[in-house]
């Protein structure tokens, strides 16, 4: 069962971290740092209806609702008068108000604006409608309709037209004396119809106000295959959040009793039916393109009100085991700290380095409670269906060079286009918390300004399993002299085959420098494994002769294990075909998984299970020198007794192929690759450039 209960019992010990974030200035309040500036104003919006709707509960709760309630009040109105048609000025002297980003918080704070508006004095509600006119004006001469698959196009747009649709036409129901109300209905219907858009809209007759969808496309922004290429990347996260906005204004129309818009639905259920693969049983999301932000927090927490509008709108009955498992994940993050907050302990640092990133992400997570303590309160509680097996599910996306395979018990993946550079995955469901994004399963490198740039993707599915192979490039993006434009320093040609046993993997990788460069790390493999508050800082390594307790932050450094296989956990086994003696263990004292462009910001520590590593002193490579000749396997999963009924061993090698054999309890196989420009000759198999192939072995 979850009612509000369940919500309300993770808000009450927020408000106690919320009270010490606040500054109060003049009758008004604000929580976190104040500006002007996108993320405060959300932040304060974000907290504002938060303590707005657990104020109003009807459940018996250990604090003074008056004084939430005015708190509330206090923190809406400081941003309603510091707006550009208020009369007084953020911490920074400046004012907010007339962006692309303006009216995110009043989005998101939807419930609690319910809440609030009751409570407004006739001056604030005039004041409220001066602000909502003026952005809905700016929008509507501003804000052009666009759309472009492509990030790098700046015309990928679908989070921000699914926001500002919605508040245009929340605008103009709630206020339709406006002189421009039909102009926001107008361009309201054009953003919500181009947020979810697909190539297949283009040509669609399907009638929105009159007129078909193909007269309101003006491109798409999701591949074929309902990918996402946002910030660059394949953005699980960005999915969620473009869904959570239509959540929004469909818990808004359904409070107000208004009818919930069809173009807000455009595409709504194709887009679930695809981000749904990307979630475990326990409410975790599975970001198997990256993630370049904070680990389990701004994206996660918008997985929430999706669920409910899943729920409500759709009937799906997969959704409320997956809140209740949210909310258990949210509760895991908070009984870690002391203060209530939800990050206090692992995103210790950031709070120091930048209290404006940090408080913006505490803000989050209380903001989605309240949406879902307001859903429930209005609409009752909800019992839990018995748990159904997983259906197996296959998923690729051409753009992205992305392949997923999921069964009951585990998830496998491979992505060209990762947030970091290629990223694999091979997960077991039993532990959500041990899968990692940042360029997983590959060789890591720490050089100056370096980033991996995808070049080229093949990728075939079967019944069961899939390959993927490519070829990327280790760039300085911005070198020291003078005029110099970036170059690429490295090139790195992999493979990844997932077997049809339903949870085995097997990767090849080369990696060559192909200009003469300095590094002051390098691993190769690079199997990152968090050790952070989701399996509660303790992970457990084994290998044939010994094994290793490792704790978060342990600073025990690299461990050699002078194994072939090691197990962390007993829910992934791994496995040497070649290229290095031994695994080794990395457990340095500070994270290695850290914020992409903020490499002094870390979000969750990992342990990184590498062939090859160098630490301890600069390197200098050159032209021609390879740092990675790598093949290894790993079983999802699997402990170290399992493991042993694999054997992974090198049949084929050349300056072109690659080339092993993999037994394994459901067969034996041969995966090779071609790892240079030209078709090669396997075999007798013709190997294109850049491809490869699993197939049967016979003796």
């Amino acid at each position: 069962m979850i009612s509000e209960k369940n919500y309300i019992d993770l808000m009450v010990p927020f408000y106690s971290f919320v009270k010490k974030e606040l500054r109060f200035v003049d009758g008004t309040a604000y929580y976190g740092t104040g500006e002007a500036a996108h993320w405060s104003i959300q932040s304060n919006f974000n907290v504002a209806g938060a303590l707005a709707v657990l104020a109003e509960t009807p459940i018996d709760i250990p604090l003074e609702k008056n004084e939430i309630l005015e708190t509330a009040l206090q923190c809406f109105r400081y941003n309603l008068r510091t707006h550009v048609t208020g009369n007084a000025k953020c911490s920074c002297g400046g004012q907010w108000g007339g962006a692309w980003i303006s009216v995110l918080g009043l989005e998101r704070m939807g419930a609690g604006e319910l809440a609030l508006e009751k409570y407004f004095s006739d001056e604030e509600k005039a004041a409220f409608r001066r602000l909502r006119a003026f952005e809905a004006d700016w929008l509507v001469d501003n804000f052009e309709t666009v759309a472009g698959m492509e990030a790098g196009s700046r015309r990928n747009k679908p989070e921000s037209s699914m926001w500002n649709g919605s508040f245009l036409f929340r605008t103009a129901m709630d206020y339709p004396d406006l002189p421009r109300c039909e102009e926001y209905l107008e361009k309201s219907t054009s953003l919500l119809l181009n947020a979810i858009s697909h190539p297949l809209d283009a040509a669609s007759e399907e009638l929105f106000k009159g007129k078909p969808l193909r007269s309101w496309n003006v491109g798409f922004n999701f591949t074929p295959n309902y990918s996402l290429d946002h910030h660059g990347y394949m953005n699980v996260g960005y999915s969620v959040v473009t869904l959570s906005h239509a959540a929004y204004l469909y818990f808004f129309c359904k409070a107000r009793n208004w009818p919930f818009p069809a173009e807000a639905k455009h595409n709504v259920e194709n887009l679930w039916a695809v981000v749904k693969n990307f979630i475990a049983p326990d409410g975790r999301m599975i970001r198997i393109g990256g993630d370049t932000r904070a680990r389990y927090c701004y994206c996660q927490m918008y997985l929430l009100p999706v669920l409910l509008m899943m729920q409500d709108l759709y009937g799906d009955t997969d959704c409320a085991p997956l809140e209740k498992g949210m909310l258990e994940l949210l509760a895991e993050e908070q009984r870690f700290n002391s203060d209530g907050s939800f990050f206090g302990t692992r995103l210790a640092e950031m709070s120091h380095q930048s209290r404006y990133y940090y408080t913006r992400l505490e803000s989050d997570p209380i903001a989605v409670l309240s949406t879902g303590a307001d859903f429930r309160r209005r609409y009752g509680e909800v019992t839990l269906s018995e748990k159904k097996a997983a259906a197996p599910a296959v998923w690729s996306d051409d753009y992205h060079g992305a392949d997923m395979i999921r069964t009951e018990n585990t998830l496998r993946s491979m992505v060209r286009s990762g947030g970091e550079g290629p990223a694999a995955l091979a997960m077991t469901f039993d532990d959500s918390s041990i899968a990692e994004w940042s360029g997983n399963g590959f060789s890591h490198f720490l050089g100056h300004r370096m980033t991996i740039e995808n070049l080229f993707n093949f990728h075939k599915s079967f019944p069961g399993g899939f390959v993927n192979s490519g070829v990327a490039q280790a760039v300085e993006y911005q070198p020291w002299g003078e005029g110099e434009k970036p170059y690429p320093v490295y090139k790195i040609h992999s493979a990844c085959a997932a077997l049809p046993d339903g949870r085995t993997m097997v990767i090849l990788e080369k990696t060559q420098c192909i200009k003469e460069h300095a590094l002051v790390s390098f691993s190769t493999i690079g199997w990152r494994i968090p050790n952070d508050v989701h399996n509660k800082y303790v992970r457990t390594f084994n290998w044939g002769s010994g094994s290793a307790v490792l704790e978060k932050s342990s600073g025990k450094g690299i461990i050699d294990t002078k194994s072939t296989r090691v197990s962390v956990d007993g829910k992934a086994a791994f496995i040497i075909g070649y290229g290095a003696d031994s695994f080794k263990l990395n457990a340095p004292a500070e994270s290695l998984s850290v914020i992409k462009g903020f490499p002094e910001m870390s979000s969750l520590y990992v342990n990184e299970i590498c062939g090859h590593i160098e630490n301890d002193e600069k390197h200098r490579y050159m032209p021609g020198d390879i740092l990675a000749d790598t093949a290894y396997a790993v079983v999802a999963g699997a402990s170290l007794e399992d493991s042993l009924q694999y054997t992974l061993e090198r049949i084929a090698s050349s300056p072109q192929l690659r080339a092993v054999r993999i037994s394994t309890p459901a067969g034996v196989w041969v995966f090779a690759a071609n790892f240079s420009e030209e078709t090669a000759l396997w075999q007798k198999v013709e190997l294109p450039a850049n491809s490869c192939v699993l197939i049967p072995y016979k003796s």
